[in-house]
């Protein structure tokens, strides 16, 4: 797959960038996923109910900071990744501050394309991962070329037709990377935060080439 080796060689060029870029989301869910650690050891569900509300405030702030700092981090990838491939300058927190302006789109975009995700793995989970791969260029379309909610999910629907199968290969490719590589440092690794820190490292290093495939289709197809 030469598309699965050229992403990986644009992130290890450009990995400190990417590092900066992710930084903020990264340390935001680091720090949600070690306040809930204690419900490792919980099993009934009266304790569960008591460690929310008791810990509402906090997770609900972390978890609310942490889902538009991932919606933003996911714009922000495409303009990067767009400077980056016409070698235009640009900081990383200026990227993700792209991201953020164009929230509200990216958002609405995400719960649509999660929700015909959801109903096709309702169906198998092969079904579901093949429409998601189709409908990943979407932020492409919104950061890039501004468009709406709707149009960057038609847009991404359609100009996928003929890739569909080579995408799907690769989503398939990137998420056993993923569950792979979490499960061996699971196993290795005793809960806490080392763990907690190890996992979102493995995560960000993951994504960034993972959304790159995205981005190097519309790329292509774009430029022609």
């Amino acid at each position: 797959m030469n598309q699965f080796k050229s992403a990986w060689n644009f992130y290890f060029n450009n990995w400190q960038f990417f590092a900066v870029l992710a930084a903020p989301v990264f340390f935001v869910e680091v720090a949600t996923a070690y306040l809930i650690l204690p419900l490792e050891s919980v099993t009934q569900p009266d304790d569960i109910v008591d460690f929310f509300s008791s810990n509402s405030g906090p997770i609900g702030l972390l978890g609310f900071c942490g889902m538009i700092l991932s919606i933003s981090f996911l714009g922000g990838l495409h303009v990067a990744f767009d400077a980056k491939s016409s070698n235009s300058s640009i900081e990383p927190l200026n990227a993700l501050w792209s991201g953020l302006k164009k929230f509200f789109p990216l958002f609405g975009a995400y719960i649509l394309s999660a929700i015909v995700v959801f109903f096709g793995l309702l169906l198998l989970i092969l079904p579901g991962i093949y429409v998601g791969a189709r409908l990943a260029l979407f932020p492409a379309y919104i950061m890039l070329q501004n468009k709406g909610v709707l149009e960057s999910l038609k847009l991404s629907w359609e100009n996928t037709d003929e890739h569909g199968g080579t995408l799907f290969s690769l989503t398939i490719a990137f998420a056993l990377l993923s569950i792979i590589l979490a499960s061996i440092f699971s196993s290795i690794l005793d809960s806490g935060l080392v763990q907690v820190a190890v996992l979102g490292i493995v995560e960000y290093v993951i994504i960034v080439p993972w959304i790159y495939i995205y981005y190097s289709l519309y790329k292509s197809q774009t430029s022609q």
